[in-house]
This record gives C-alpha cells, sequence and structure tokens, in this order.
C-alpha cells in the first residue's frame, strides 16, 4: 500500500491526487471507478516527469503518451482520465494553440 501511495504522489502530476480523488467522490464515481482513473492519471503522471519533470505539461507530452497505446480502448480511457486532471489542474498543462483559438 505505502509503494501505491508513493507511485500516486511522484511524478508530474503527484502534487494534485488529492484534488483528483476528492473531484471523483464529489463526481459520484464509485470507489472502484475512482482508483481505476487514479492510477490512469498516475501512469501518465510518470511518463511526463520523464519529460518534464515539475513543469507544466504540454499537449505534446499528452499526444506522445496516448500515442504509447496500441489499441482503441485504453487510449480512450487514458484521454478520459486526462480530461478530468486536464479540468482540476489546469494549471499543470499548456494548451497548444490550436487548444486556445
Amino acid at each position: 500500500y505505502c509503494g501505491v501511495l508513493k507511485r500516486l504522489r511522484s511524478g508530474a502530476l503527484g502534487g494534485e491526487m488529492d484534488r483528483l480523488a476528492e473531484h471523483f467522490f464529489a463526481l459520484g464515481y464509485k470507489r472502484a471507478s475512482a482508483k481505476i482513473y487514479l492510477s490512469r492519471i498516475a501512469r501518465f503522471s510518470q511518463f511526463a516527469a520523464t519529460r518534464c519533470g515539475r513543469m507544466p505539461i504540454h499537449q505534446d507530452v499528452v499526444d506522445s503518451y496516448l500515442c504509447t497505446f496500441t489499441t482503441d480502448s485504453p487510449r480512450i480511457g487514458a484521454a478520459s482520465a486526462l480530461g478530468h486532471a486536464r479540468r482540476v489542474a489546469p494549471e499543470r498543462f499548456i494548451a497548444s494553440a490550436a487548444q486556445g483559438r
């Protein structure tokens, strides 16, 4: 359990995990569903940390991560989880020029 918490709290979004957990519970997500989303975000957080550390995450990093999935279902799940992360912690992401239009 300590290893899981350490993994959740490390990475580029580690400092946001408590806010993200509160977000899922406030939306009425069941515990098991919230854990799946948090796990997906934690995996991305580790990936992003190797590319940008604690700096804001650029869209290129998100796109690179999503391209690591070879099938649609996990890619869609990851994209959905990252959508929640963007809503909860928008300051951790840098919008691309296309998003700002």
